[in-house]
């Protein structure tokens, strides 16, 4: 075996690696300097020696993911192993060590798994393990799924999750220490394969100063690397309608089960090239899906309310790992995901009018280097280089030309932001060099991205008709005609940039041996707006991060935490875009107009003005404050428990009001030469309160569990980035529960190896119901807006989905009634996995079949809010990711 000897006892680089440290004492309870520490990776026979230094401390730092041996040696005693330590993506493992002298006994080995307790450590997140995501049930196999097993992050379906009162495009995702977003819509960028994916740590709160860009969750992930044995694996899933539930509203319409098709399969193999020194790991996913959109609107026929809707994908990753010298290591990883989609944008009220292909490659290059650059001092460099194309195509479903047409039950049409596309480059470079010295661990580095899309947008360029009734047109009958048209006429091409720049420092004080402060700054700044609308950049984003971690009883079982953090988000391009397309764009609204040809009334309809989109002058950073207590504790081995409540003020929130919106008396606008101006503001407020309490089982024999209770309150007076007032000139009335408020919520994962090689994995998600918003459907106000407008309040108690306990007649004027009055129903699904392992010489097979939604339980949607709705107060299709109950069958060869 090649020794490959590093001396380095320094600060974790924690966006890959993993810090192992402690103590070495005597049978006495002195502590040992100068004692030998030999840290093996088992699986890749790198090796780490450190020697303890004056206060019979070691810390070795940057260490990948996985299983490890520790041996520690000093003249006169005897030889200390420890065995079965596996360590995780950012955790800083203690493990202490008592040596004996060498008259009494050799050698002692101890066999014991990683402490599940950070005593050095202030943030709040979980671990998802690699055997977490081979034993639970997946969903579309998207890891990220699992996110919201971790106590604060609250889930909001198909996969999307937040956190502390914060927005799904508040969250962040790194990959190998790379950033893994979309600048353009704030979402993830592509997608990995399950089985390209080691592991992964949920950061709901508390993260250091290391991290940024971001103020809602932060999902850390760490891609699998080759090892010494020659591993591999080939694998099929299928599913198919006949096992599936059918969609309760499809069936209460009449239509039959929906036909549904989905093969996955793929492989990895991963080893050495040169023992001990170099290794690969590859990957491929395919997906082959072929499925029925349902649409539920009662104005399409029976007969046409089925439309094909088939994906085609594929999922490429290849990775190297090379120790160039004993100080030296370098990472190197290429990711190629696209897929084709037709027939999307189709179902529930969306017409086959509004379909659409979808088009999409993502690839990057990541590269990681690790040096070793004297005892005390690491650097990391890392770089990459991300190319997004993705396209959405409407010709099948609608010519160009095609205008929108909206009703109250039924959308039919072109949408009217297609068709469009977009090429999304990212050069990204980052910096972060670590040192240790006494009692201090120091990080610093920096982080440049740079960001060019060019795309295409149609917005509105072929016009929306909007009509109050589902009645069909009759030149006769005026209450058929629609009540607005709208049209932008321009140039849809774009050209936007935005270059990121982020500074941090932070240390690791021990002022005690079980006391922690973790104390940092970080810095942001970015160029969207200064480059798309001319607005100087946001650059006083100073944002300190303070956290404490006490070890009250000195075992290493019990960590007192708490800490401060201000975290800033980035703007994301769309909202640039939406400004730089308003001067390329000339907007016309015509009220009452003719149909098919909006002009066709003549006078009847007003002179038509341009409407525009502008940004304040003073465009500040979205960012938010948190405070956090809490605690948590080892009560046996394996098995903790924590509680920790939370606080989170957002400040600076994105809004869109119309600044140019008419007296309700006069009806005249303060611009005379504009209809709408809708202006992108920073001054929205957020406020989030929490409880959070958690328990893990995660070793010895029997049930190995997670399980998450979030007590929780949101609220905001501003929602997405778009978000208009009901009452332009009185937003302090929008403050109410946000509609990402989820009261509670309970989450469980279970899995359990049985005798005679049967296996089973669970994952429970309780959720009670969301907030929704009644209106009036017509413009009560008389800001030419009717999608805003709220009634007055009838009845305080009464029933939220009776249109008796509202009323809205009455003109020039906001009503009464709170935003989000009423609340939907509750989430509650079970999905679960059963699996037979049958052992083979050298290989195994798993044959499985997974549940999601094992009880088949109807997750309903928000109720309708619009009072003149036919359906008013009642969902119209299941909630945001969910489905009927889904079966599908697995088989695995690894060997």
């Amino acid at each position: 075996m090649a020794a490959w000897l590093l001396a380095a006892g320094i600060a974790s680089a924690q966006t890959t690696g993993a810090t192992l440290q402690g103590t070495v004492f005597d049978e006495q309870g002195a502590v040992l300097p100068g004692a030998s520490v030999t840290i093996e990776n088992v699986e890749t026979g790198a090796l780490r020696a450190i020697v303890t230094d004056s206060r019979g401390r070691y810390r070795a730092a940057a260490l990948p993911p996985g299983r490890y041996r520790m041996r520690i040696e000093l003249s006169s005693f005897s030889i200390y192993v420890r065995e079965g330590l596996t360590l995780t993506i950012g955790q800083e493992a203690t493990v202490d060590a008592t040596l004996k002298l060498a008259s009494v006994q050799e050698s002692v080995t101890i066999t014991a798994a990683s402490p599940l307790v950070e005593t050095t450590n202030s943030s709040i997140g979980t671990t998802i393990s690699r055997s977490q995501l081979d034993a639970l049930p997946l969903a579309g196999r998207n890891f990220t799924t699992l996110a919201q097993t971790a106590p604060g992050v609250t889930g909001v379906g198909g996969g999307g999750v937040n956190a502390a009162g914060q927005l799904n495009r508040n969250n962040s995702f790194l990959i190998d220490g790379a950033s893994n977003d979309d600048n353009v819509v704030a979402s993830t960028r592509g997608g990995f394969s399950l089985e390209a994916v080691r592991e992964y740590v949920v950061m709901a709160n508390q993260f250091a100063a290391e991290y940024g860009q971001a103020s809602g969750v932060i999902v850390n992930v760490v891609t699998r690397s080759g090892t010494n044995n020659v591993q591999g694996r080939g694998f099929v899933l299928h599913r198919d309608d006949s096992l599936d539930a059918q969609d309760p509203f499809s069936k209460a319409q009449g239509s039959g089960k929906a036909p549904f098709n989905q093969q996955r399969f793929g492989s990895f193999l991963g080893g050495p090239v040169v023992r001990d020194r170099m290794h690969y790991f590859g990957s491929y996913e395919g997906l082959r899906q072929r499925e029925t959109s349902v649409i539920t609107s009662p104005l399409v026929p029976v007969d046409d309310r089925e439309v094909p809707h088939d994906t085609n994908g594929h999922q490429y990753f290849i990775k190297s790992d090379t120790q160039l010298t004993p100080g030296h290591s370098l990472s190197v990883r290429y990711r190629l995901d696209g897929d084709k989609e037709i027939g999307s944008n189709i179902g529930g009220f969306d017409t086959r009018e509004r379909g659409q292909d979808v088009t999409r490659r993502d690839q990057d290059v990541v590269g990681n280097h690790t040096a070793i650059v004297s005892a005390r001092t690491l650097n990391e460099l890392r770089f990459q280089f991300s190319r997004r194309n993705i396209y959405w195509d409407t010709v099948r479903y609608s010519p160009l030309g095609t205008p929108a047409i909206n009703k109250p039950s039924g959308n039919f049409g072109k949408a009217n932001n297609m068709p469009q596309g977009r090429r999304e480059h990212r050069l990204q470079f980052i910096d972060n060099l670590s040192y240790s010295r006494g009692s201090h661990d120091v990080k610093t580095g920096f982080d440049i991205s740079l960001i060019q899309v060019k795309s295409y947008f149609f917005n509105n360029v072929d016009g929306t008709f909007q009509f109050r009734t589902d009645a069909p047109f009759n030149s006769a009958d005026l209450s058929t005609y629609p009540f607005q048209f709208t049209q932008n006429v321009g140039d849809p091409n774009l050209q936007r940039r935005n270059d990121l720049y982020s500074g941090f420092v932070q240390d690791t004080w021990r002022l005690r041996p079980n006391l922690t402060f973790n104390v940092g700054l970080r810095y942001d700044t970015e160029t969207a707006f200064k480059e798309a609308a001319g607005v100087g950049d946001d650059r006083n984003n100073l944002a300190p991060r303070l956290g404490v971690v006490w070890d009250p009883f000195r075992d290493g079982k019990t960590a007192v935490r708490g800490g401060y953090g201000k975290y800033y988000d980035q703007a994301f391009l769309n909202i640039t875009g939406n400004i730089m397309l308003a001067r390329r764009f000339v907007g016309v609204t015509i009220l009452n107009p003719g149909y098919p040809d909006p002009r066709s009334r003549g006078s009847e309809a007003p002179p038509s003005k341009p409407s525009t989109t502008i940004a304040s002058d003073e465009v500040q950073t979205p960012n938010t404050t948190q405070v956090s207590l809490g605690i948590k504790r080892e009560l046996v081995a394996g098995l903790a428990i924590s509680a920790d409540a939370v606080h989170g003020r957002g400040r600076d929130l994105f809004n869109g009001p119309d600044i140019n919106y008419p007296d309700p008396v006069t009806g005249i606008r303060p611009n005379a030469d504009f209809l709408r101006i809708q202006q992108y503001q920073t001054n929205g407020n957020s406020w989030y309160n929490a409880l959070l309490l958690g328990v893990e089982r995660r070793s010895g024999r029997g049930p190995q569990f997670g399980i998450s209770y979030t007590l929780s309150k949101q609220v905001r007076d501003v929602e997405d980035f778009g978000f208009q007032a009901a009452d332009m000139s009185n937003r302090g009335a929008e403050k109410a529960r946000a509609n990402n408020d989820r009261r509670h919520q309970l989450v469980a994962n279970m899995t359990w190896a049985l005798p005679a090689g049967f296996q089973i994995g669970s994952l429970l998600q309780a959720r009670s119901g969301l907030p929704w918003n009644v209106t009036t459907g017509t413009d009560n106000n008389r800001d030419t807006i009717t999608t805003t407008d709220r009634p007055d309040l009838l009845n305080p108690n009464g029933d939220p989905r009776d249109r008796s306990t509202y009323s809205a007649s009455f003109n020039g004027r906001a009503g009464n009634l709170p935003r989000n009055f009423g609340i939907a129903s509750d989430f509650w699904v079970l999905d679960a996995r059963l699996s037979r392992f049958f052992k083979l010489p050298h290989q195994r097979i798993e044959a499985f079949v997974e549940a999601f939604n094992l009880l088949n339980r109807a997750n309903l949607g928000l109720p309708t809010g619009n009072l003149t709705s036919a359906s008013f107060g009642q969902p119209r299709a299941l909630a945001t990711g969910a489905t009927p109950r889904q079966v599908e069958l697995g088989l695995r060869f690894d060997f």
